[in-house]
């Protein structure tokens, strides 16, 4: 299931808006800061999606899916690596 910042209304109507401007043969440009992609123009037939900031309260805009899905691995995986106390009873 998707996490609730991909189910909110403003992501889901950028999301359709997206899907409907490459539908009509639109190009845009990557928002993310580090682009993976050969060049920062999304294709009308690149897979795209829809990129928002680290608290998932604001949507950037579009990116192309591989660097969008490579910076959420990341900030993942920072996530997970932090260390945990446990204590010992």
């Amino acid at each position: 299931m998707a996490k609730a910042q991909h189910r909110t209304a403003e992501y889901v109507a950028a999301y359709k808006a997206l899907r409907r401007a490459q539908a009509a043969g639109e190009w845009h440009e990557c928002v993310e800061p580090l682009c993976l992609a050969p060049t920062r123009l999304i294709a009308p037939d690149d897979r795209a999606s829809i990129s928002h900031d680290p608290s998932g309260l604001l949507i950037l805009g579009p990116s192309h899916l591989s660097c969008n899905l490579s910076e959420a691995a990341k900030r993942g995986n920072r996530m997970r690596a932090t260390r945990r106390r446990r204590l010992v009873l």
